[in-house]
């Protein structure tokens, strides 16, 4: 594996410490962002098995790159969609009309940390 994907593996575990930790805070909004931004980052580094780069911060365009490359990302679509909502409104009170905090619940951060539980599960299968 190229030294460059591990980079992106780290920093997505990173992310999904800070997820896990801020659910326990009661910091749902946070949680749902940063188990975003570790899909994100997984993806990525699975990208990069490919010897392909993305600069965007979807899920889903970077599912798009990957499936071109002939990986089935079925299963893990919606999950990619789902998280993708999470990178503006859970952190811009102008991103659904509100104060992020006033959006989010326990039940959503902990649907956000399932979905990036079957992305990891697909990058882990095939990194």
């Amino acid at each position: 594996m190229r030294e460059e994907a591990t980079w992106w593996l780290r920093a997505s575990d990173r992310d999904k410490q800070a997820a896990e930790k801020l659910l326990n805070w009661d910091l749902f909004e946070s949680s749902a962002f940063h188990a975003q931004q570790s899909a994100e980052k997984a993806l990525k580094a699975l990208l990069i098995r490919y010897g392909r780069e993305a600069r965007t911060h979807s899920c889903v365009s970077i599912l798009k790159l990957l499936k071109m490359e002939g990986l089935d990302v079925s299963s893990v679509e919606l999950s990619a969609k789902r998280l993708d909502s999470h990178y503006i409104q859970s952190r811009y009170p102008n991103g659904a009309g509100g104060p992020p905090e006033d959006l989010y619940s326990k039940e959503i951060a902990e649907e956000a940390m399932e979905c990036l539980g079957r992305i990891l599960s697909l990058v882990h299968q095939n990194i």
